[in-house]
């Protein structure tokens, strides 16, 4: 089956085509261009979204829940439910989040999100985001410091086993004694590793990216702040292209102001939009569990009883919102930090992340104010604020 959605502005990411025509065809892109260069097939399903922006389907890298449910819950319906809800918010591709746990309850969370990616119906669960378990007690953030491991490479046979591959990104502090092994393991296993919830010091920065590192988790938080005569993993991620950046661009985890900085310094090709959402996202004020601790949300602010931030509640479309109007960022700049760059981390950005005929038909279409009307995965439209599904 072919579908024609028409009239929208496009964005590629690279360049706007205003008034574009999509074409898709099965699972891929069959064509894209102004109107006046697209046929659109005859029997085609078409949508007309005349006065709305096409991006490709976002890509979101650390996600630990949302509408109420976690990836840590002990059922495969809470995977499926988080599935659905960030697909109505944009998002066709995710890592689910899996925060520090006993070693064996840790294990049976990553084999329950094994099963759902491996099931044959497609997901945008794309694989795991180990947040841990082998980060510093002193920066554990919202977790529980008693739950975190020692960095011993049996552990981390042990968690990547049972992921059969699954797990894609860990986030892990540079500095602890013995995880230079844990490292090189990891990252000859393929996984890339994100440098985050860490104390380390510059050149413990710089030998972590000689040991795989590639990335750091939600800049600026769970890590030491700048100081010029002793400099850390800020600076290092500042300096460093090897090193990509993640961004909550929420406005609370990160002023605007600091986002401004960080795009000035990264650029559009060096910062990741990320949401670190749970189970709170999407859900009204009030109280919650995240990481097995009671956390409170005011004001789409989440944070534990000693005032500490716990995850967000953030969605992707906002944070492409957020980059454009409170950053001032253009919006081919903003939606390829929401899409391309993270399938490029996961090696998908030949098929993932940018609007072209052969790649797969992974998009979204935005109303005026960014809000979500359609979401398209690899050609079948899983969400539709007309109740228009396939």
């Amino acid at each position: 089956m072919k579908i024609a959605i028409k009239n929208a502005d496009i964005v590629t990411p690279f360049r706007v085509i205003e008034h574009g025509v999509i074409v898709t065809s099965g699972r891929k892109i069959f064509a894209v261009g102004a109107k006046d260069e697209v046929d659109i097939p005859s029997g085609a399903k078409a949508y007309d979204c005349e006065g709305m922006t096409l991006t490709p389907g976002f890509v979101d890298l650390l996600v630990h829940g949302g509408a109420g449910y976690g990836f840590a819950d002990m059922s495969l319906e809470a995977v499926e439910n988080i599935s659905q809800f960030f697909f109505e918010h944009g998002t066709t591709g995710l890592l689910a989040a899996l925060y520090s746990k006993p070693q064996d309850d840790m294990i049976k969370d990553v084999k329950r999100i094994t099963d759902f990616i491996g099931s044959p119906k497609g997901s945008n669960v794309w694989g795991i985001h180990l947040e841990g378990p082998f980060i510093n007690k002193e920066l554990h953030g919202a977790m529980k410091a008693e739950y975190l491991w020692d960095a011993d490479p049996k552990g981390w046979k042990k968690v990547f086993a049972a992921s059969q591959g699954s797990v894609k990104l860990m986030t892990i502090a540079p500095e602890l004694p013995g995880v230079e092994e844990v490292m090189r393991m990891a990252a000859t296993d393929g996984v890339v590793l994100s440098i985050g919830h860490s104390a380390a010091n510059y050149q413990e920065v710089l030998n972590a990216i000689d040991n795989g590192a590639a990335h750091v988790t939600h800049m600026f938080n769970a890590m030491r702040p700048f100081h010029h005569r002793n400099p850390g993993v800020v600076l290092g991620a500042l300096l460093h292209n090897e090193l990509k950046i993640e961004l909550i661009a929420d406005g609370i985890h990160v002023h605007p102001a600091v986002m401004k900085l960080l795009y000035k310094v990264k650029g559009e090709g060096g910062i990741l939009l990320i949401t670190d959402a749970i189970r709170a996202c999407g859900m009204p004020d009030g109280e919650y569990t995240f990481m097995d601790q009671k956390i409170f949300v005011k004001e789409k602010r989440a944070y534990l009883t000693d005032g500490t931030l716990a995850g967000s509640t953030l969605t992707m479309e906002e944070a492409v919102k957020n980059m454009i109007q409170k950053v001032e960022v253009p919006i081919t700049k903003a939606v390829r930090m929401a899409s391309l760059n993270g399938a490029k981390v996961l090696g998908r950005q030949h098929h993932k992340g940018i609007l072209a005929v052969g790649k797969d038909a992974d998009l979204v279409v935005l109303n005026k104010d960014f809000e979500v009307e359609m979401t398209m995965f690899e050609g079948t439209v899983k969400y539709s604020r007309t109740g228009d599904r396939d």
